[in-house]
């Protein structure tokens, strides 16, 4: 028995070193999970929310911008979402309209009107250029040579074209050489200086493959061909995330070389890498551990109530069992301070810390210094279970705080 009193009391001690070094983690949400965005009349995405607060799709345009979107063209269902200027349909099916739902996703990323009716865009005032296109050749040619004639400032690539021939690159040199800004999912591409090849990363700040320019989340929402808000994934759409990002900057009459540098401070793989620490790989690691230990934690605290209701009956004056109830308290109030994290303040987590230091000196006074004397068994019973409760406990708060904290990660 005094080996568990013993342990527990070490557990506990280390959570509470834990939650001193990470306290971020206490008053953030636990990595993958959401909440509440920030902008509260629609949703900007998940990357916004989670990783990019400094983001403002809210803010005033101080100049017009021209984006280019070339991919499977635009749904006809969203059109009074998005500010398009113009649709091409350049992949000879002979209408400009989306089949696949992964250009009008790009689009609603890029600039989805800031309307208060569904989704805003990273850029939600720039006048949109929607290029149809196939995989072949010919058909992203005919792209950039539309896209030189519209002068778009920001041109995003969604797919991969079958061929890199000497034309499509003399013509990305043009626009580059005008001053646009290029973004691709095409590494081939990339090869061409001047070319930001973008891809993704996961919530653990993984990267998913080596070599790109930037790197914006996996997970986003778009709009999809049906006028719903979905979650889309892949590389496509981080490189709209990255062009609307671009956008947004260049609407603020940031030249093109501040807006790379920019970009640089948001997206580089140098930047990511740095933010991925071991937070990340403990809740990759133990990603649902923290579910099976709340579960347990209940369970626990049922079977513990019900064992000091039972001995509170057998011996009514007992000062371990005082202990105990002040305890339990102190640990309904972390709960309550604990489970509704978005509603906490920065601050908050000195006064959750304050209490945390509390209720550790408390355990360790009366597991130490005020343990039961008389060995019968329901005392036992009920010691057993209480040091058990606070092992699982301190698991589950260390858990807590390394989730949040991978969670509060801020570029």
């Amino acid at each position: 028995m005094k080996f568990f009193q013993k342990l527990s009391c070490v557990m506990l001690l280390l959570a509470l070193v834990i939650c001193f070094y990470y306290r971020d983690g206490l008053v953030s949400k636990p990595i993958g999970q959401t909440g509440e965005f920030a902008i509260k009349h629609e949703q900007a995405g998940y990357a916004v929310s989670l990783y990019y607060p400094k983001i403002d799709p809210t803010k005033a345009h101080q100049k017009n911008v021209r984006v280019g979107v070339i991919d499977s063209g635009s749904s006809p269902k969203v059109g009074s979402e998005l500010n398009i200027a113009a649709a091409y349909d350049l992949s000879g099916q002979n209408e400009p309209f989306d089949q696949t739902g992964q250009g009008t996703g790009i689009a609603s990323i890029i600039g989805a009107k800031d309307n208060h009716h569904k989704m805003i865009g990273l850029a939600p005032n720039v006048k949109l250029y929607s290029y149809k296109v196939n995989a072949t050749s010919r058909s992203l040619q005919a792209a950039l040579q539309q896209a030189l004639s519209d002068r778009v400032e920001v041109l995003a690539l969604g797919l991969e074209v079958n061929k890199v021939t000497p034309q499509i690159k003399a013509l990305i040199n043009e626009y580059l050489a005008q001053g646009g800004l290029f973004f691709t999912v095409d590494q081939r591409l990339g090869q061409i200086k001047g070319v930001a090849t973008v891809g993704a990363f996961n919530e653990y700040l993984e990267l998913f493959e080596s070599g790109r320019t930037y790197y914006a989340p996996a997970k986003q929402l778009a709009l999809g061909r049906d006028g719903r808000i979905q979650t889309v994934t892949g590389n496509a759409y981080s490189t709209a995330f990255v062009s609307g990002t671009a956008a947004s900057l260049l609407a603020q009459k940031l030249a093109p070389a501040q807006v790379k540098q920019q970009l640089a401070t948001y997206f580089s793989p140098q930047v990511i890498e740095k933010h991925h620490n071991i937070s990340h790989v403990i809740a990759k690691t133990f990603s649902k551990s923290d579910t099976y230990l709340g579960i347990s934690l209940v369970i626990l605290i049922l079977v513990t109530a019900v064992l000091a209701v039972m001995l509170a009956i057998k011996r009514r004056k007992n000062k371990y069992l005082l202990g105990v109830s002040i305890n339990t308290l102190l640990l309904l109030i972390l709960a309550y301070l604990l489970v509704p994290i978005q509603a906490n303040a920065q601050t908050m987590k000195y006064w959750i810390l304050g209490l945390l230091v509390i209720f550790t000196l408390f355990q360790l006074y009366f597991s130490w210094r005020l343990d039961m004397t008389k060995p019968f068994s329901l005392n036992r019973l009920f010691n057993l279970s209480y040091n058990i409760f606070l092992l699982v406990f301190s698991l589950w708060l260390s858990m807590f705080v390394m989730l949040g904290y991978a969670g509060s990660t801020h570029f």
